[in-house]
C-alpha cells in the first residue's frame, strides 16, 4: 500500500509539472516567422527606365547610389550637338492621388570622354515613403536647335518605408543597352572608388582616357588622379 502511494504521487506531480510547462508555453495557430530571414526588398529598379535616345543624342543611367541625403544617378551622355544636360525630378508617392513631388536637383560633370559626357544627377531625398522617382532630362540645344527634346524616365522605385532611412545607404547599378562601349567599374570599398573609360575599336589601350571618382561622402561625389584610384583599390582592380 505504501509503494502504491509514492507511485500515486510521483504521477500528481509529475502531471502539475506538464499543466504548468503547457501553461507557461505559448499557444498560437499562426506559423512562425524566423526573425533571421532575408530583409524586405526597400527599392527597386524599373525595367526599361534607364536610358533614352534621339537625334540629339543617348542617355544612359549605369547605377543609382541612395544614400539618407540623396539619390545619386551616375550617367553616361553622348552627343555630337549638346554639350550638357538639365535636369529636373519629381517623387510621385504610391498610397495617394496627390500631385508629384518636385526634388532638388544638382547635375555634376565629372569628366568629358570624347562625345562622352560623364556625371552624376544628385536628387535631394523628400518623404521616406512607398513612392517613384522620375527624372526629365533636357539636353541644352544646338545652334539653331528648337529645345523639344526631353527625356523622361521613371527609374527607381521604392516599395516601402526605408528601416533606418537616416543611416542606411545601397545602390544598385543597370546593364548597358545604348553605349556598352562606355565601361564603368565596380566600386571598391571602403572609400567607394571607381572609374569609367570608353572602349573604342582599334584604339590601343594605352591611349585611353578615364575618369576616376570616389563616393563614399553621403553628399560629395570626387574626382580623383589615376594614382589615387590605385592607391586605394591597387593594380589588381584596374583593368586598362
Amino acid at each position: 500500500m505504501v509503494r502504491s502511494t509514492s507511485l500515486l504521487g510521483r504521477f500528481a506531480i509529475i502531471l502539475c509539472i506538464a499543466v504548468l510547462i503547457g501553461a507557461c508555453a505559448p499557444f498560437t495557430t499562426q506559423p512562425q516567422v524566423c526573425p533571421c530571414g532575408p530583409a524586405p526588398e526597400v527599392f527597386a529598379v524599373q525595367l526599361g527606365q534607364s536610358s533614352a535616345s534621339g537625334a540629339v543624342g543617348t542617355f544612359e543611367l549605369r547605377m543609382v547610389d541612395i544614400t539618407p541625403q540623396q539619390f545619386r544617378f551616375y550617367y553616361v551622355f553622348k552627343s555630337s550637338h549638346s554639350s550638357s544636360i538639365r535636369v529636373t525630378a519629381s517623387a510621385e508617392a504610391s498610397a495617394n492621388a496627390s500631385p508629384p513631388q518636385p526634388l532638388t536637383v544638382t547635375v555634376q560633370v565629372l569628366g568629358q570622354l570624347g562625345a562622352y559626357q560623364v556625371g552624376v544627377i544628385h536628387v535631394t531625398r523628400g518623404q521616406n515613403v512607398a513612392q517613384t522617382i522620375s527624372l526629365a532630362i533636357t539636353p541644352s540645344n544646338p545652334v539653331g536647335g528648337n529645345g523639344a527634346t526631353v527625356w523622361r524616365l521613371s527609374p527607381v522605385k521604392q516599395l516601402i518605408p526605408q528601416p533606418h532611412a537616416h543611416s542606411a545607404r545601397t545602390g544598385v547599378g543597370w546593364d548597358p543597352v545604348l553605349s556598352p562601349e562606355a565601361q564603368w567599374s565596380a566600386e571598391v570599398a571602403p572609400q567607394l572608388v571607381s572609374y569609367v573609360k570608353i572602349i573604342i575599336p582599334g584604339q590601343p589601350a594605352a591611349d585611353r582616357s578615364y575618369v576616376f571618382l570616389r563616393s563614399d561622402d553621403a553628399v560629395v561625389v570626387t574626382v580623383i588622379t589615376k594614382a589615387q584610384y590605385l592607391a586605394f583599390a591597387g593594380a589588381v582592380n584596374f583593368t586598362p
